[in-house]
């Protein structure tokens, strides 16, 4: 899927996903992937105001996913980690303040590890716009920090008062979404996003430098083989052969990434895919072990477990659910 803008008409829309894949797809105009990591049944919703180049959505979701994501061409993300949902957030395979405000534009990707009970709030701005408000309020040009990969350290107070901002526009736009009046909230919400910026501290930039790309590359050249169902899953020495690094650097790499071990992060990637055939109602006619089989989980009893294990309900469940969501 390719990201692009979303429609230019207002529109308010809440969505209520039971699935991380459904909740990846959820954001109007991005390129996204979502795959869970923790144990338990998974919950997530989204609430969101789009109109031409603003787009502000609150997110949710209650277990631990690894996402690769994707805004619009053109734009620029700030993604506010809500109170008390920063902790264990990992954005490019690093840590990030409490508080604080993360940045990725529309013509790159971006990496987050999120934690169980995990909300953020997003605003996402045309680079025009957002660089325009910037000369008029503040009376300078768009620093390169405020729209390239980066994580900013907001002091509390403010970071709180952002955070409120959001929720008091997107109850608005629940509530009376005909007398929102797009230039107005619109430059209200910017104009308050670059005063925050303004008084923030600059944060280590996330962006790739030559080691952080290299355990990136490990990743995704690892992830592709766990998603490709006619390969075996490879062992951790497979893997270090293949990739050329010890087995020391490798888990080092896979910690920094997506703070897991590398095996059990693949086995988790195939579990997921696993998971969306059985969602997916072309498949409805195969079995369930065919299915489990294609993915390289050959013992039934085995592959019950550890799917009931990390997705909390049984293969069969998932598959019954589908025509009632």
């Amino acid at each position: 899927m390719i990201s692009q803008p979303p429609a230019s008409t207002l529109s308010f829309v809440t969505r209520v996903a039971q699935d991380a894949a459904d909740q990846a797809a959820f954001i109007s105009g991005w390129a996204q992937d979502y795959v869970q990591l923790s144990a338990g049944r998974f919950s997530g919703r989204l609430d969101e105001l789009c109109c031409g180049p603003v787009q502000v959505f609150r997110e949710y979701s209650a277990r631990e996913t690894f996402q690769q994501c994707q805004p619009w061409p053109g734009a620029v993300w700030f993604g506010i980690p809500a109170p008390h949902s920063g902790e264990r957030l990992r954005f490019h395979g690093h840590s990030v303040p409490a508080a604080a405000v993360l940045v990725s534009d529309g013509c790159s990707d971006f990496i987050l590890r999120t934690p169980d009970d995990f909300s953020i709030y997003g605003i996402v701005i045309g680079l025009p716009l957002l660089a325009a408000r910037c000369e008029q309020l503040l009376g300078h040009a768009l620093p390169a920090s405020w729209r390239s990969n980066n994580a900013l350290a907001l002091d509390a107070g403010r970071h709180l008062q952002l955070c409120q901002m959001v929720d008091m526009l997107l109850a608005s736009a629940r509530l009376a979404p005909d007398d929102i009046a797009a230039p107005q909230w619109q430059h209200a919400i910017v104009d308050a996003l670059l005063l925050a910026l303004h008084h923030s501290q600059p944060g280590a930039p996330a962006q790739r430098a030559s080691t952080a790309l290299r355990q990136w590359q490990w990743v995704t050249a690892a992830s592709r083989q766990a998603i490709s169902p006619q390969l075996p899953l490879c062992s951790i020495e497979a893997l270090c052969r293949e990739l050329h690094v010890t087995r020391r650097t490798l888990q080092n790499g896979f910690q920094a990434v997506t703070a897991m071990s590398p095996l059990p992060f693949l086995r988790a990637l195939r579990l997921n895919q696993v998971r969306r055939e059985l969602r997916q109602p072309e498949r409805s006619q195969d079995s369930i072990q065919d299915i489990a089989s294609d993915w390289g989980f050959w013992s039934p009893s085995q592959f019950s477990y550890e799917y009931r294990r990390l997705f909390g309900e049984s293969p069969s469940q998932t598959r019954r659910s589908v025509g009632r969501h």
